[in-house]
């Protein structure tokens, strides 16, 4: 135990600890996300089942999908606060209407009520993706990784957290409690400074330095890294709105994020999300539902976590191929599965085999797919665009979550359950080959190298070779000592 307690000490005094504590907060608002995602899920069957507010299906398909339906217009607020008041600053504004909208949802006494509360909350959610971007300026190369991963972990907590008490609670007892992390961010936040990359851009540069001292506890770091930061400021040529905006540093970024989200939206996993019980009974699992749902949720936690630490030791590539590549083969073994009893008749046996294919859906989604997208927000965009592109990048990504939420039950309808994960499958497969052919690593580099190679100028050399080298390489690379050739790409 003592020491463990030196062990901790030591993280602590070196800095690690300041910013593993500040990332925790900072994504404690993604538990407040998770809880938005996962609640159209304990809410729906409720409401089915009791005759205070009584609902058909569109209604319910409007109730699900307004928790993505305004995320949109939180993440471009988002985006425009971060530039214009901080990140740490946008993070506490996204509390407010989390707080609204969940009052408004536990005192709710008629459909348009819910449907308001919904919607704020959805705005809510757009507006606390700001974390990734303020979690990526404080840490480390060797840390954002796993930092940012907590995002996930965060909000797989919070949906888990939502389906159990869904069970044992009523919807508007569950809203209520919902605040109380609210209030958490809004608190905690403000005890931590201010981005040092953000105090660095808007020409705070005393300020700049003191918050990395902070986060570093180290006066020689700290100023290391502020060199490289006005050094990388200073190399930038892109200096008005019209070249920062327009440049290949910044499009690239965003046509690789927008493929990205698209496909991982039209995967399947935002909509297993939001109907996860509805979901069950379509795959006629022979569970309870609401248990089955849990059961997800438990996995879905834990291997957030075992996804952070993955993170941490594997390229963000390889992750995502290796995830899209088993969303592939459980959604494969789902579609064949029905497809089989659709074609030759019979009565469906083996029920277990749909809840393994979703359980395995499920674990493969946590270890790239889900997480690796809005951690790459933060990374591939340069410093003067990184919190407006990210608000745009994240806004479409919504209005993609919108979509796949709100006609999974019209593809239910029209194409059956097993025509529905056909499209999920091909997703998936799509997903696998833009990851391999696609998608730069960023593991290990920092926000200027990676910054340095979006604009398309010698560093690491092309995208499946030198920037997707291992770190050893790389080391021996900048010392002069390897074979690992760069060439300019046009």
């Amino acid at each position: 135990m003592y020491d463990l307690v030196k062990k901790i000490k030591k993280h602590w005094d070196y800095g690690l600890g300041r910013t593993a504590l500040a990332a925790i907060c900072a994504h404690s608002v993604s538990i407040s996300i998770g809880i938005c995602q996962g609640y159209s899920a304990i809410l729906l069957p409720q409401l089915k089942a009791s005759p205070n507010i009584e609902i058909n299906m569109e209604q319910a398909s409007w109730l699900a999908s307004f928790g993505a339906v305004t995320n949109p217009i939180g993440a471009i607020l988002s985006g425009l606060l971060a530039e214009w008041c901080g990140r740490r600053r946008s993070m506490q504004f996204s509390s407010i209407p989390f707080l609204i909208g969940w009052i408004c949802i536990g005192l709710a006494e008629d459909i348009d009520v819910l449907y308001t509360g919904r919607l704020i909350t959805g705005i809510a959610s757009g507006m606390a993706t700001a974390s990734y971007t303020y979690v990526t300026e404080i840490s480390t190369a060797n840390t954002r990784g796993i930092f940012q991963a907590l995002g996930p972990v965060s909000a797989s907590f919070g949906i888990l957290l939502t389906y159990t008490l869904g069970y044992f609670l009523d919807w508007k007892i569950v809203a209520l409690i919902s605040c109380t992390f609210s209030f958490f961010t809004l608190i905690t936040l403000q005890l931590l400074p201010e981005s040092p990359s953000y105090l660095h851009h808007v020409n705070k540069k005393e300020e700049a330095l003191k918050s990395l001292t902070w986060f570093r506890r180290n006066i020689v770091v700290a100023q290391d890294e502020f060199a490289a930061m006005k050094l990388s400021a200073d190399n930038s040529d892109e200096k008005d709105f019209v070249a920062t905006f327009c440049s290949s540093g910044t499009l690239k970024p965003f046509a690789i994020l927008l493929v990205l989200f698209f496909l991982q939206e039209t995967s399947g996993i935002y909509a297993i999300l939001f109907y996860a019980v509805d979901f069950f009974k379509d795959a006629q699992v022979n569970f309870d539902e609401h248990i089955s749902s849990i059961i997800v949720g438990c996995i879905r936690f834990l291997m957030s976590i075992f996804g952070a630490i993955l993170i941490n030791k594997f390229g963000r590539k390889l992750l995502c191929m290796v995830s899209s590549c088993g969303m592939s083969l459980s959604m494969l073994g789902i579609v064949a599965y029905f497809e089989y009893f659709e074609i030759f008749g019979g009565e469906i046996v083996w029920p277990t085999i749909p809840l393994i294919c979703v359980i395995s859906n499920v674990f493969f989604s946590m270890i790239g797919m889900l997480p690796i997208p809005w951690i790459l927000v933060g990374e591939l965009f340069p410093t003067r665009a990184r919190s407006v592109m990210g608000g745009v990048v994240i806004c479409l990504a919504q209005i993609f979550i919108f979509l796949s939420v709100k006609f999974y039950p019209d593809m239910i309808y029209y194409i059956k359950f097993s025509g529905t994960c056909g499209v999920f499958l091909t997703a998936s497969i799509l997903a696998l080959l833009f990851s391999k052919f696609f998608l730069p690593e960023t593991k290990n580099k920092t926000l200027e190298e990676i910054e340095e190679h979006m604009r398309n100028k010698t560093l690491f050399g092309i995208e499946n070779k030198g920037f997707s080298a291992s770190e050893d390489d790389l080391e021996q690379d900048r010392l002069g000592r390897t074979n690992i050739y760069t060439i300019q790409v046009t």
